[in-house]
């Protein structure tokens, strides 16, 4: 004589398909019922408990008010294949786009905005010609999407977790964006950034250039780089020491202008219907215009 569960779930699996018949498709391959436990396979579109391996699956278990059929096996088995989630107590990565800089001012400013929110632990920032500027975030911190994070050079104060008024509102710190105070210094040159998730997958890269002046002699291989990396303008570029802007394939021509800059007035990411998509082109940007720092 069949055990009372064992005959629940044969008669369970006969009436298969008299319930897919008015029911919507569970499954399609067995792989597609994984994710309800080890044993869990797809008979006549339905996800059930696979009959021949759950002799001993189930002894001792306490879900006979369902008529044995083990519709729930698996679905709190912290084995699933989403567990990787680490059940929802971390947050995702947040995706950064570099927005606004000025490199002219006391407390060199550099602006990012995220695209996505999540967390910042790992995410960094490097200038890749002579500054040997580099900042990778601290664990702790989570933004929203859309926030505003400004990096301060040579700063003096950082916000707390959690807390993005912590260093008030006096200039150049605001109340609605999040204040970074990091080491190292930038000049008002040639100067190429790239912005790295926490594995250094590039997620952005700018270059920036001057229309007069001496550039870093690193400066053509650093774009080369962002466009290697599939972050900036994909325009094949070339290299002449003897013009300046006189031809839009030269790598320094199709970098962004952040010529005649002062104290009060920024390059911006702002310009075009699509300013924060990658790869970045230059006429994303602006000319030097009124700073906007802290607000999206």
């Amino acid at each position: 004589m069949l055990h009372p569960h064992r005959r629940s779930r044969v008669l369970a699996v006969a009436l298969l398909p008299l319930l897919s018949a008015c029911s919507s498709s569970e499954c399609t391959e067995n792989r597609d019922c994984m994710s309800r436990g080890p044993d869990i396979v797809c008979v006549e579109e339905t996800c059930v408990q696979a009959s021949a391996e759950d002799s001993g699956v189930d002894a001792g278990s306490t879900d006979s008010d369902d008529g044995g059929v083990d519709v729930d096996a698996g679905s709190g088995d912290a084995g699933a294949p989403d567990s990787g989630t680490d059940a929802g107590s971390s947050a995702p990565e947040a995706s950064l786009r570099i927005t606004e800089i000025n490199p002219y001012v006391q407390q060199e400013l550099i602006e990012l905005v995220a695209v996505t929110g999540g967390s910042l632990t790992g995410l960094s920032l490097k200038e890749l010609t002579n500054s040997d500027f580099t900042f990778t975030f601290p664990q702790g911190y989570t933004v929203e999407t859309d926030a505003v994070l400004v990096l301060h050079l040579r700063g003096a104060c950082t916000d707390a977790p959690g807390n993005p008024a912590s260093c008030g509102q006096a200039a150049p710190f605001t109340a609605g964006a999040w204040d970074f105070s990091v080491p190292g210094s930038l000049s008002y040159s040639g100067k190429v950034f790239e912005l790295f998730a926490s594995d250094g997958t590039p997620i952005d890269g700018v270059p920036f250039v001057r229309a007069s002046g001496e550039m870093p002699s690193t400066i053509v291989a650093a774009v080369q780089r962002l466009q290697a990396d599939r972050v900036w303008d994909p325009t094949p570029c070339v290299h002449d020491l003897q013009t300046g802007f006189a031809r839009d394939r030269y790598c320094r021509n199709i970098a962004v202008d952040w010529s005649n800059m002062n104290a009060d007035a920024n390059v911006m990411r702002i310009a075009g219907d699509s300013p924060l998509t990658t790869p970045g082109t230059r006429t994303q940007w602006s000319g030097p215009l009124p700073s906007r720092w802290g607000t999206s």
